[in-house]
């Protein structure tokens, strides 16, 4: 009977895809420095996590929040008028 049910969950549970979008912001209130050129210096971990943590609480209270896995950034350079921050999210769908 567990074996069964182990089995039947398996053929029957839902497929689903991840889909991965990428994009920038810029953010005016913080500038560039090179050791953002670095990720595995302190600025460049401690601005990552910020940046993520923000990106996080705005899907996940939107409607895409339900789909929402996470978001990475992965690299910053000098924008217009602040930092240039450029990330990727990953959702999944059914």
């Amino acid at each position: 009977l567990i074996f069964y049910l182990f089995f039947s969950f398996f053929l029957s549970a839902p497929a689903f895809s991840f889909i991965y979008i990428g994009g920038s912001v810029e953010i005016p209130n913080l500038t560039y420095t090179n050791d953002l050129n670095d990720p595995t210096s302190q600025k460049f971990i401690l601005q990552a996590k910020a940046i993520q943590n923000y990106l996080a609480e705005t899907y996940e209270s939107s409607f895409l929040g339900k789909y929402y896995l996470k978001s990475v950034v992965a690299a910053f350079s000098e924008g217009e008028s602040g930092l240039q921050a450029y990330f990727w999210n990953t959702f999944w769908a059914p």
